[in-house]
């Protein structure tokens, strides 16, 4: 049999297609199935009931994603006094609920961009209401574009999306950098329905924080009222016990 160059031969099985066709139907069937778990003292309460717990008074909805973010945020919000009202069964988001402050606080480790768009479907209902909302997105530095001398030198620099910046050492994004992840289905679920989102991206040397590059985050944080510690030390765990 003759080929000519560059011809697709297609393969006579379909069983590489079936294999690929059941991974997909599997992950959509995780996906579809993307539900809250309630942490509640009342055992009979319903979801609706634990939701509305969080409508009844207007409130700020903040959103936190990133690497390891959750642990940084469980240790400064509150100085570790907080603890979550529900969780996402990917196990990946969690939310704060802040009645004194009249702040919702979400924080998403969620690396799989199939699951972005499910979060924000699952977060709509508090998207709806909020009297204002903010995203502060933890990125690697090197995926930014563009950088200037003095942010090279930064181990923690802050962007923001649009021109509503709380503090006066956070630049505006410039093109061809983008913001993705929650963040982004957040700001663009907001845009959908006619309101507002402030979009900050902190860029860092390291997905590690520590006291000096969380430094700025806390301040960001502070700015958009989110009661959290003066300072983030990091503890190392000693992994064995060798010593050199």
């Amino acid at each position: 049999m003759s080929l000519n160059f560059g011809e697709i031969v297609e393969p006579s099985t379909r069983a590489f297609w079936d294999d690929y066709d059941e991974e997909a139907a599997e992950e959509q069937t995780t996906s579809t199935n993307l539900e809250w778990i309630w942490y509640s003292d009342q055992e009979e309460s319903s979801e609706e009931q634990e939701l509305q717990k969080t409508l009844q008074e207007p409130f700020h909805f903040v959103i936190v994603e990133g690497q390891k973010v959750g642990s940084f945020v469980g240790k400064v919000l509150l100085n570790g006094q907080a603890k979550p009202i529900c969780q996402l069964s990917c196990g990946t988001v969690s939310v704060f609920h802040l009645t004194t402050e009249k702040l919702l606080l979400c924080v998403s480790e969620e690396l799989d961009p199939n699951l972005f768009g499910l979060i924000t479907q699952r977060l709509s209902r508090w998207l709806d209401v909020a009297e204002t909302v903010s995203t502060v997105s933890l990125q690697p530095a090197v995926l930014y574009k563009g950088l200037t001398e003095h942010e090279q030198e930064k181990v923690c620099f802050i962007k923001a999306l649009t021109g509503s910046r709380m503090l006066g050492d956070i630049g505006l994004l410039e093109a061809p950098n983008v913001i993705t992840g929650v963040a982004a289905g957040v700001a663009s679920y907001r845009k959908f329905v006619g309101k507002g989102a402030a979009v900050y991206g902190c860029y860092l040397d390291s997905v590690i924080l520590d006291s000096v590059s969380s430094e700025p985050i806390l301040r960001l944080l502070k700015a958009l009222r989110v009661p959290c510690a003066d300072r983030y030390e990091l503890k190392f765990k000693m992994s064995s016990n060798l010593y050199l």
